[in-house]
């Protein structure tokens, strides 16, 4: 009887360290990129936005105490997540028809879809998550809260360790700076407009070479670190939107990167910038409005370091990793499993 006793109490250990193992660890969060580790790939993470947002909220969750890590485009057929309790999907420039691993919805994981770019998106997949976080008010009204999913705003942000105030440095310091690619082809409003005035451009970004003039276009890309000496150093950055975004009111996050940088932004207009920026941000609403404002606040670099100033501390107070990694915080603790 003895022997059994201790038999069966050893088979409790056993399998109580099974369990153990396999409990899930919700101090962890995996986020699911669209990015590639493939330094072939347009997507290569240390030359991608997407990665660079997600680098900038894992800072935040880390100093909340979370432990983060990464899994990229060839990680989708086996994404392996082992005991993380929690996953975030950047939806980014990929189109999801189903999100990885998500047939095991109900294995007791919080998964959270966060979108900020919904070029190609299929609806299908919010089905696929606990709660669909949006950058954009009105695309959670109109298009993610009619399917009956729970969504909830969180805006895109900045990194005001990376993104910080700078002294200018000329070798920088272009009159007119415009920062991204041309994914599409067609090019961008804001280059496309300033190209038209015959404004003093300078481009960095990728797809650029078929559509830009080799005096314009100055680099493929800048290092992440690097960026926000260019925002500081320029008199003015560029920024547009493209038409999706802008009937959402998807803000972009160059809007934020720029002004904690202290830098000047000219960007399109969007009545979701002005509510929080109110004159701080300078915007465009057509070609000629674009022409008058660039020309102006060209000639009035006092005008646009007040603004500057202005639109820092309502970034910095508003739009920072640390704030949104709280709101990510709070929406992982409201999801019970």
């Amino acid at each position: 009887m003895k022997k059994f006793l201790v038999l069966g109490i050893l088979v409790l250990v056993i399998l109580g360290g099974i369990f153990f193992l396999k409990r899930l660890d919700y101090s962890k969060v995996a986020i699911v990129l669209p990015s590639s580790e493939r330094a072939s790939s347009p997507y290569f993470y240390q030359k991608d936005g997407d990665f660079f947002l997600a680098e900038d909220l894992k800072q935040g969750l880390q100093k909340l105490g979370y432990k983060v890590e990464y899994r990229f485009r060839e990680n989708y057929e086996d994404l392996k997540l082992g005991n993380i309790g929690n996953v975030i999907y950047f939806k980014g420039y990929y189109n999801f028809e189903h999100l990885p691993d998500a047939e095991n919805k109900n294995d007791g994981r919080k998964r959270v879809l966060y979108l900020y770019y919904v070029e190609g998106l299929h609806s299908e997949i919010f089905n696929e998550v606990d709660v669909v976080v949006c950058a954009s008010k009105k695309f959670i009204k109109e298009v993610v809260a009619p399917t009956g999913v729970i969504a909830t705003y969180i805006p895109q942000f900045t990194n005001p360790d990376r993104f910080k105030s700078s002294a200018k440095e000329m070798d920088k310091a272009y009159p007119v700076l415009f920062v991204g690619s041309d994914h599409t082809g067609f090019g961008r409003k804001s280059v496309d407009y300033a190209v038209l005035a015959g404004a003093n451009l300078s481009v960095f970004g990728k797809f650029w070479e078929k559509t830009l003039q080799p005096d314009i276009l100055k680099g493929n890309f800048i290092e992440n670190n690097d960026l926000y000496r260019y925002y500081a150093s320029a008199d003015i950055v560029l920024n547009d939107h493209r038409d999706d975004m802008s009937y959402y009111g998807f803000v972009s996050n160059r809007i934020y990167d720029v002004s904690a940088s202290g830098g000047f932004v000219l960007t399109d207009y969007l009545p979701e910038i002005v509510e929080v920026y109110g004159d701080s941000i300078a915007t465009y609403k057509d070609y000629y409005d674009f022409k008058e404002k660039l020309k102006y606040y060209l000639a009035h670099p006092d005008e646009r370091k007040a603004m500057t100033q202005k639109a820092r501390e309502i970034t910095l107070k508003n739009f920072s990793n640390l704030k949104i990694a709280e709101m990510f915080d709070a929406l992982f603790k409201n999801i019970k499993k």
